[in-house]
């Protein structure tokens, strides 16, 4: 892999604040009638993300407002950090960047058994190689590169994040 410079930041800290606030808008736009939205933060990165997402809509809605964080292993294997209720709930599904968009996929089809009202996602950035047929509803970047490139989301010890594509 390349080493990150500067030549090739895609996001700076600043670009990814505002991505995560327009996502936030959007979800808010799309759940203004719901009660409760749940947020299921993949890895570390999904989590920074759901996290700032609920602190912007807090800010300006009411709506009862919930994360779950997501852990999978080797062998896709999903655990959430908590229980919860999903039954006729809206549920967000939150994470840096979609590649193939399979592990949208695995959370999906565990999601599915909870009976929710409904599921989307929500990613930093979108790359347009989907082999799975998993919609991204709320996107920061749709970014078409070549199969031969990576992208590489960075987050410093502050949160700050930079995206570099390699």
């Amino acid at each position: 892999m390349k080493k990150n410079n500067l030549q090739n930041i895609i996001l700076d800290n600043i670009d990814v604040k505002n991505k995560i606030q327009r996502i936030s808008l959007e979800i808010l736009e799309d759940n203004i009638d719901e009660k409760k939205i749940i947020f299921f933060g993949i890895s570390d990165n999904g989590k920074i993300i759901a996290k700032r997402i609920i602190t912007n809509i807090n800010k300006i809605s009411k709506i009862n407002l919930d994360q779950i964080n997501v852990n999978i292993n080797n062998i896709n294997d999903i655990k959430f950090d908590k229980n919860f209720n999903a039954n006729k709930i809206s549920l967000v599904i939150v994470s840096d960047v979609s590649y193939s968009a399979k592990t949208l996929q695995l959370v999906i089809s565990k999601l599915i058994n909870y009976n929710p009202s409904k599921i989307k996602t929500a990613v930093m950035i979108n790359r347009d190689h989907s082999l799975f047929p998993v919609k991204i509803n709320f996107s920061g970047l749709n970014l078409s590169t070549s199969v031969n490139e990576h992208v590489d989301v960075e987050v410093n010890r502050d949160n700050e994040f930079t995206v570099y594509l390699n």
